[in-house]
């Protein structure tokens, strides 16, 4: 049995690279924590010793952002489809198939959408030269080029994918066969289409960035009141850091009831902003791709 694992590019699921502090590595940013008031030194004091520097706790916290942010969305009124469509068996014709040319095609119907391929099978009865390829919007990709003599290969993908179209193509040289697999493909490939609600957020990122500061810089403040570091700024700003933290975050504050400042954060009304947004934006242009938007309401104007 030949195993090889595929060697395509996944796009990150990850939106922008846009946030960080000053002084990490003289990168630039359009947005820096230290508008919140969080500077690299400041980190450095507050990171508890699991972080062995605040690079760290700054990277981890503005990840934390935005995974926070993408489960704490809604479009409310509108539910996200799942799986747009299965394709499962991608050649069967009989029990077996003789050298040539087979190629199997999926297509996502939207920029929210992706392709998600599993494993693809051929079992090889005798000889054959095969070659297998991966056209991805147009950009070619070998995926295997060997010789099979009496075996089975099994192209592990497992992934998910944001282009358009794939085109998966075999081609089969010499006097072998292509014989059925035992879970009854010929040419066995198991891909779906599915909705991804981050692709979705990650289009529209720009609305997302405030929010997504709030909750790193929160996460970072929040780190000193638990931190085992000793010293004067934790030691005598921890008040002062718990209140900008139930400023920032509503869902991080530890302040007794009669010394909270309001019932929501900064974070909290940022993100009720954003799915008011996101309200608008489904109804203008994504009823017919991943949203049922059966609650839109429509208006005319009758003549009498």
């Amino acid at each position: 049995m030949a195993t090889v694992d595929s060697n395509i590019t996944v796009a990150s699921n990850a939106c922008r690279d846009v946030i960080g502090v000053k002084g990490i590595c003289d990168t630039t940013y359009p947005y820096y924590l230290d508008s919140l008031g969080i500077s690299l030194s400041k980190a450095s004091k507050l990171a508890d010793s699991s972080m062995i520097t605040a690079r760290e706790l700054i990277n981890e916290s503005i990840d934390d952002g935005w995974g926070t942010v993408f489960s704490d969305l809604r479009a409310d009124g509108f539910n996200v489809n799942g799986v747009q469509k299965t394709n499962e068996t991608f050649f069967v014709a009989g029990e077996y198939q003789n050298a040539g040319v087979y190629t199997f095609t999926t297509q996502r119907n939207c920029d929210i959408e992706q392709i998600f391929i599993g494993k693809a099978k051929l079992n090889v009865v005798g000889d054959l030269d095969v070659l297998v390829t991966l056209n991805a919007d147009g950009a070619i990709t070998t995926i295997y080029n060997d010789s099979l003599s009496d075996e089975t290969l099994t192209i592990n993908f497992d992934n998910s994918y944001t282009y358009d179209t794939i085109i998966l193509t075999v081609t089969a040289i010499g006097s072998g066969t292509i014989q059925q697999t035992n879970d009854g493909g010929v040419i066995k490939i198991d891909s779906y289409v599915f909705c991804s609600e981050n692709l979705f957020y990650c289009k529209y990122w720009n609305f997302l960035v405030k929010a997504v500061m709030y909750k790193a810089t929160a996460n970072i403040l929040n780190s000193s009141l638990f931190s085992d570091r000793y010293n004067d700024f934790i030691v005598y700003k921890k008040d002062e850091i718990a209140i900008r933290i139930a400023q920032l975050d509503s869902s991080l504050n530890l302040l007794p009831t009669d010394a909270r400042i309001g019932s929501k954060g900064l974070y909290q009304l940022e993100i009720i902003k954003i799915n008011d947004k996101f309200k608008e934006i489904v109804k203008q242009s994504y009823c017919t791709c991943c949203f049922k938007c059966d609650n839109v309401i429509s208006s005319f104007i009758s003549i009498p």
